[in-house]
């Protein structure tokens, strides 16, 4: 399997730094787009090195900061960074994959992915799976990046595309979808897909 989606060994390492690099901006925008209530729980799919749970959990008063990303070394690494970087969160990172989430349904007030969607191999199943661990009016987000212009890893608008098959996947789940464009440059976009699962969060 490509180093991209699932780094291992010494060239995962470098992998790892060259994917905290490239979605800093990404990342950025969908931790600035994420609003938790304070004490909340969330969780992140396809974490890589923890540098969007870790902006997450240094900005925002978590209860909980999760997570599930198949590489064994993304989830060593995303421990020792996020074990001195979540403020008073309980931390749970797992190996595993987005169709079978190793935790009960209803446990998370926030479940996201960045740039990850595009590469699951059953897309409908994991988005199944993220909306069931989600409690009632928690939100399901995804981060998708676009490019604008010709590039080694996917063509200009693909994107877009993505998004635009996201948000229907999401409402076909009977979520409630808000799609925004986010422009870091002319270069790259990115797009993020919310999916409010319907019903009202319980008090405390």
């Amino acid at each position: 399997m490509h180093q991209a989606e699932k780094p291992r060994g010494a060239l995962g390492l470098v992998m790892g730094w060259l994917l905290e690099s490239g979605n800093a901006a990404q990342n950025r925008a969908t931790v600035d787009a994420l609003d938790p209530p304070p004490g909340a729980a969330v969780l992140e799919i396809g974490f890589g090195p923890g540098h969007a749970l870790e902006m997450l959990a240094k900005s925002r008063p978590l209860g909980l900061v999760a997570g599930v990303d198949h590489s064994e070394l993304m989830v060593a690494r995303a421990r020792r960074r996020l074990n001195g970087g979540r403020g008073d969160a309980a931390l749970d990172l797992r190996v595993g994959e987005a169709s079978d989430l190793p935790f009960p349904d209803e446990r998370f007030d926030v479940a996201f992915a960045v740039n990850s969607f595009h590469q699951w191999p059953d897309k409908e199943c994991a988005l199944a799976e993220m909306a069931g661990v989600l409690k009632p009016g928690g939100d399901l987000m995804l981060s998708i990046r676009d490019f604008r212009t010709e590039g080694r890893f996917e063509p200009p608008g693909e994107g877009a595309e993505t998004a635009r098959t996201a948000s229907d996947m999401l409402k076909e789940l009977g979520l409630q979808v808000r799609m925004r464009e986010v422009v870091h440059s002319a270069k790259r976009a990115t797009f993020l897909v919310r999916g409010r699962k319907c019903g009202r969060a319980e008090a405390g």
